[in-house]
């Protein structure tokens, strides 16, 4: 298996997409017609991983925790890039259509993805596991890392990689965006947050088909929410008092799963008494 300090393999990637930039279109209302057309690419993986990137490795695309993750790594991308991450790039045994629908369904336009279709990057680092039992056949078992110039600066697994796991076992605890952000903010490296100029402010690249009602066309809705993400986080660049341990997501949602035990213990306990 791979390990931090190993350079990855060279792979070239056939995927039948859009060039970078223009994932539109975007949600059930979009004009599929006047997007731009997708093509077969050849992608190189030395030239994708050259700047400093996080690389998510993900079981399969559409399956809940590879969504939540997504979700929480495009919502989250513009705090990473203020610690000098360039790119996200989610990595998925599946084929160019399965990963290109997977984003467009959830509205993601920050992070990227890669079609590993037949698993040859994904074996050659080790991560290639066998999940015929559930129907899968081989599948990316779920790691993340920080690549930079095609080699990798630090490692995420998930434990107990194996074959065949159980229908139940998918662990995701390693990988979970706290994780990645409190390493890249160990590092110390940072940059000023994306401007305008950020190439995922262009779009969506097709028009959406105007509904009753709508007073503001809806790429104009989406750049103007974007830029003032934009200015948000140039403002708070520094993020000085966000402590992973204690406001994440995923804490508060433990508090409240332990704050609802209590009441209900209590409340039992009254009942009894």
């Amino acid at each position: 298996m791979i390990k931090e300090g190993d350079t990855l393999p060279i792979i070239t990637w056939d995927m039948y997409r859009r060039e970078k930039g223009v994932n539109g279109p975007i949600g059930h209302s979009a004009a599929w017609d006047k997007a731009p057309p997708r093509t077969w690419q050849k992608w190189n993986s030395e030239k994708m991983f050259k700047d400093r990137c996080v690389v998510i490795g993900i079981p399969g695309a559409w399956t809940d925790k590879c969504t939540h993750q997504l979700q929480m790594f495009d919502g989250q991308f513009d705090m990473m890039y203020t610690k000098d991450i360039e790119n996200i790039y989610f990595i998925g045994v599946n084929d160019s259509f399965c990963m290109q629908s997977w984003l467009w369904a959830h509205f993601v336009i920050k992070a990227d993805w890669i079609a590993d279709g037949n698993g040859e990057f994904t074996e050659k680092i080790g991560m290639l596991v066998d999940k015929s039992n559930m129907g899968y056949s081989k599948r990316s078992w779920r790691y993340a890392m920080v690549v930079e110039n095609n080699t990798v600066e630090q490692l995420f697994v998930e434990d107990g990689k194996e074959d065949n796991v159980a229908h139940d076992v998918d662990p995701y605890k390693e990988t979970h965006w706290d994780n990645v952000y409190k390493y890249l903010i160990s590092t110390g490296r940072r940059q000023d947050p994306p401007d305008e100029t950020r190439w995922y402010y262009d779009v969506p690249s097709a028009e959406r088909i105007k509904q009753e009602g709508d007073p503001v066309p809806f790429d104009e809705l989406l750049r103007a929410g974007a830029l003032e993400d934009a200015k948000w986080n140039r403002e708070n660049a520094d993020y000085i008092n966000f402590d992973p341990n204690k406001d994440s997501i995923a804490h508060k949602e433990q508090e409240e799963l332990e704050q609802a035990k209590r009441d209900q213990n209590m409340e039992d306990g009254m009942l009894g008494s």
